[in-house]
């Protein structure tokens, strides 16, 4: 004959009560990653550092630019010698490199909107936190060199080298924090090409900033 179990009503309130324990835990879970998302802090955040700081950092250039016009009538003393004839390949390399930065800037700022609003607070900050790092140091840096090009000392060329050092290192740092630091499905869900390019933009920006301004460029310059 067939025998049914059916569980004792004792078993079968612990079964509920097991049930309900679980779906309040997962949806407490699901509330804890909700609020993890940095929502509009992310999105804030990337256009306050990257848009507002930055439009100063190029105020900065300005500036310098402007000033040296004004008083020299020329702003090639910030090549330094690699706008002599003999370093014309270097200084094409360094026109190359530049170019590729800059374009890189936009569609690393592009990615940065698209998983800024979707990344915890904690990744946010390393990422706008370092690349304000690498805004603030590089503030410094044209005025310094207007202040060298007029009354060279060596005092002003290591602090612009030290300035160099810090921009490059936290370039390099905000580099590493796109690249490693964004969870592997938050990045998924950004298109292939923005998620690409936005990367690579990434790079070419670092890695000008580490190596062809915090590197190559100050011997030069001296």
């Amino acid at each position: 004959s067939n025998v049914r179990i059916s569980a004792s009503p004792p078993d079968h309130a612990i079964a509920v009560r097991v049930a309900r324990a679980c779906a309040d835990r997962s949806v407490r879970m699901q509330s804890v990653a909700e609020d993890e998302k940095a929502g509009s802090y992310g999105t804030c955040s990337v256009v306050i550092v990257y848009c507002g700081v930055g439009c100063l950092l190029v105020a900065t250039y300005v500036w310098g630019v402007a000033t040296l016009l004004e008083k020299h009538g020329t702003a090639m003393q910030l090549w330094g010698r690699i706008g002599d004839p003999a370093n014309e390949e270097l200084l094409h390399t360094y026109y190359v490199s530049i170019i590729a930065a800059t374009i890189g800037f936009f569609p690393s700022l592009g990615y940065a909107l698209a998983i800024a609003p979707r990344l915890p607070k904690r990744t946010v900050n390393l990422i706008c936190g370092s690349f304000l790092g690498f805004y603030v140091t590089e503030l410094f840096w044209m005025p310094m060199c207007v202040a060298y090009i007029e009354k060279p000392s060596a005092t002003i060329y290591w602090a612009i080298r030290l300035q160099l050092a810090a921009s490059g290192s936290f370039g390099l740092v905000w580099a590493w924090a796109k690249i490693f630091a964004v969870p592997a499905r938050i990045a998924e869900e950004v298109s292939p090409c923005l998620r690409v390019s936005g990367l690579l933009g990434t790079l070419a920006f670092a890695l000008h900033c580490a190596i062809m301004d915090a590197t190559i460029w100050p011997p030069f310059f001296r």
